[in-house]
């Protein structure tokens, strides 16, 4: 038995059954079906909300900020994406038929790494790195809940969970400690630009 092999039957089935057990609870379940998706739109909520904050106290910092943490997540789409191109790995719904059920539909078919735990780390991750501690905070429970729902809703396997946020790691910090490059200073400098021509 090879080491990923080992690693799929000694962890990727047995965490996923454990958590998927809980969903025979009726309010478990409907708990998993929501959160496996919604708490990702408090990634453009957030950035929305305090665009406009920032806009109303006239601070450009601040913006800048908030643009560093979304090219924190397009990165970590970038690196995920890549990722599968090479590693294609089923989904549990897919190599478990046997599953007593499914309660989410219409998966894609990528699953490793997750793209929802790659894109949601990489914002939690950045609103630490840029200093949004109180957002972060309140936030971080709605993004665990969120990683364990899409294991236990039988979308991702453990794994695809633990690789996505490892490329928050890579993506939060490469934005991190690239923020003073030129290429981002053009950058921002154009989408703010833009921006004021729309009062935003």
């Amino acid at each position: 038995m090879n080491f990923i092999s080992s690693l799929h039957n000694n962890i990727n089935i047995p965490l996923l059954w454990y958590l998927n057990s809980f969903t025979q609870n009726e309010t478990i379940s409907t708990i998993v079906y929501t959160m496996a998706d919604a708490p990702i739109f408090l990634l453009p909520i957030f950035l929305l909300v305090y665009w406009f904050y920032f806009q109303s106290k006239k601070d450009v910092d601040g913006k800048k900020k908030l643009l560093f943490i979304f090219y924190s997540a397009i990165i970590a789409i970038v690196i995920s994406s890549m990722i599968q191109i090479f590693v294609d790995i089923d989904r549990p719904e897919k190599s478990l038929e046997w599953a007593w059920k499914l309660i989410l539909d219409h998966i894609p078919d990528a699953s490793f790494p997750s793209d929802h735990a790659s894109v949601g780390i990489a914002f939690l991750s950045s609103l630490f790195l840029f200093w949004f501690y109180k957002a972060g905070l309140i936030i971080f429970p709605f993004f665990i809940v969120m990683l364990i729902s899409r294991v236990a809703g039988w979308v991702h396997w453990p794994l695809d969970i633990l690789a996505g946020s490892i490329v928050w790691i890579i993506s939060s910090f490469i934005v991190y400690k690239s923020q003073n490059l030129t290429i981002f200073k053009k950058i921002n400098w154009c989408i703010l630009k833009i921006a004021s021509y729309f009062k935003l």
